[in-house]
């Protein structure tokens, strides 16, 4: 026992540490006999081990090409970003293969500490879905109610971070329909407490999925699923270049940077101040501050005008160079902030079924900040104007400037087994585990195809509210299908032709 003590009191180097010494300090707890204390000791470790090593100062831009030039002007202007922000890095490894090949050993050890016997809360609490459920790439979170205390309990409880800090049920809950209360505030009709849960719940199904699990120290999984679940709270429904143009208050407040990301990790840390909501009340006080500094960096990276630059660091660290073949050294908390933007504009990525109902929520709530701008603006007319935008272009252009980078990206560095087993149409040459490289060519060739042939007016059924014609684009849906289905068929036949 002392022997733990001793080792819990230890500070850990800085500088860059082998394999080797990583798991023979590991290996000293395996004679611990009493194993209650060993996941928290490891975490502290892992923590350490992962830290950052990370450069937003750098400024990024991305270049777009539309048919549409008020389409191509808001995508430059919302997903890029010449603001500098400064970040100090501490830890580092010499390799992702030395996180993998340690955390591993820890994943095994914290494994052993789980209670297999432990009642489901989903039964405890008669919940209209399980975690199996939200397992699921093709979850619909706006098939049920109360979304949010549905993932919150789920979730939390699938990742032990319930009883890993001693969470009170009750307090939980109640933390929950405050949540809940916050993401209905201004009656948002994309930003509410179904994207906040459908948010978690992509988060969750990203991360159970991948080798990262094993990267990551409990205390990052728990700031990056509850980011998740708060990254949007009290959302107004309309952008940061709304509030900033229209000089409001949340711009004065947060001098134009980062409105809205500040004011929803803000309110929810004074949220958290009363008891009554405070889930986190048994955490350490260096926990606290070590995972109150994580959720704020995580939901600041929510601001789509770091897009360019998070999807560029992203590349550049996990790339492998062209001239020596290796890879760069990793940061944990840019791979956190990828996966939490990924989940946040995933819905692009889902299946038709489930894209298109979120597509038709968020244009409305474009439209509704277009409306708006009629009003308040003087210089210039409204980015969205329901009567006049291309819905196809506006979809081509975000899916594949902003949702297939992004995904493409991660991509490349999970280690990912299938999310669920469904058959996917793909060339058998390229077999794929990632079940969203379908779903972004059907929904981005839908729109094509809509494009290319279709009646722009008949998509709508009505244009304040927006309603679309789900039943017009479904024809289109099976043409795009078609249209796949006949590309494999040709990538087969070619890659079954002899080379010369």
């Amino acid at each position: 026992m002392n022997r733990l003590n001793n080792f819990a009191r230890e500070k850990p180097e800085h500088s860059s540490m082998t394999t080797v010494s990583i798991l023979g300090r590991l290996r000293m707890l395996e004679h611990v006999e009493i194993l209650g204390n060993i996941g928290k000791e490891l975490d502290g470790i892992l923590y350490n081990l992962v830290d950052i090593l990370s450069d937003d100062t750098r400024q990024s831009e991305i270049n777009i090409t539309s048919n549409d030039g008020e389409i191509s002007k808001w995508l430059e202007q919302t997903f890029s970003s010449k603001q500098q922000r400064s970040i100090t890095a501490t830890g580092r490894f010499e390799s992702i293969k030395a996180i993998i090949q340690a955390s591993s050993f820890v994943n095994a050890l914290q494994r052993q500490l789980r209670q297999h016997t432990k009642e489901r809360l989903d039964v405890i609490f008669d919940l209209p879905a399980d975690i199996n459920k939200l397992n699921l790439w093709s979850f619909n979170i706006m098939e049920y109610s109360d979304p949010i205390l549905l993932t919150l309990l789920l979730v939390f409880d699938a990742h032990d971070i319930i009883s890993r800090y001693r969470i009170d049920i009750d307090v939980l809950k109640n933390f929950g329909r405050a949540l809940t209360e916050g993401y209905t505030k201004f009656r948002p009709a994309y930003h509410n407490d179904y994207h906040g849960a459908d948010v978690l719940q992509t988060t969750h199904c990203l991360l159970i999925k991948s080798s990262l699990l094993n990267v990551f120290a409990q205390i990052e999984i728990t700031a990056l699923l509850f980011a998740a679940a708060i990254h949007d709270y009290e959302h107004p429904g309309v952008n940061n270049n709304y509030l900033v143009k229209t000089r409001s208050d949340l711009a004065l407040i947060y001098n134009d940077s980062s409105v809205l990301e500040n004011h929803h990790s803000s309110s929810i840390f004074k949220l958290l101040r009363d008891k009554r909501f405070n889930i986190w009340s048994n955490m350490t006080i260096e926990e606290y501050r070590t995972f109150r500094s994580l959720v704020i960096s995580l939901v600041l990276a929510t601001d789509m005008a770091n897009h360019a630059s998070l999807v560029e660091r992203m590349s550049t660290y996990f790339f492998f160079k062209e001239t020596n073949g290796t890879t760069t050294v990793t940061d944990s908390k840019t791979l956190l902030q990828t996966l939490l933007h990924a989940a946040d504009i995933s819905n692009a990525a889902k299946p038709w079924p489930v894209y298109i109902q979120s597509a038709e929520k968020i244009m409305e709530e474009f439209f509704m900040q277009g409306d708006l701008e009629k009003i308040h603006y003087d210089d210039s007319k409204s980015t969205f104007d329901r009567e006049s935008t291309d819905i196809a272009q506006l979809q081509i252009g975000f899916i594949s400037h902003i949702v297939c980078p992004t995904f493409d990206v991660l991509s490349k560095v999970l280690q990912v087994d299938s999310l669920e087993n469904t058959a996917k149409l793909i060339s058998p040459k390229t077999t794929s585990t990632f079940p969203w490289q379908y779903d972004l060519q059907l929904n981005l060739e839908t729109w094509r195809q809509i494009s290319k042939e279709g009646d722009i007016q008949q998509v709508w059924l009505q244009r304040k509210p927006l309603k679309l014609n789900f039943q017009y684009l479904e024809t289109y849906v099976e043409k795009a299908k078609n249209y796949l289905k006949k590309r494999s068929q040709q990538e087969v036949l070619l890659n079954r032709l002899p080379s010369v």
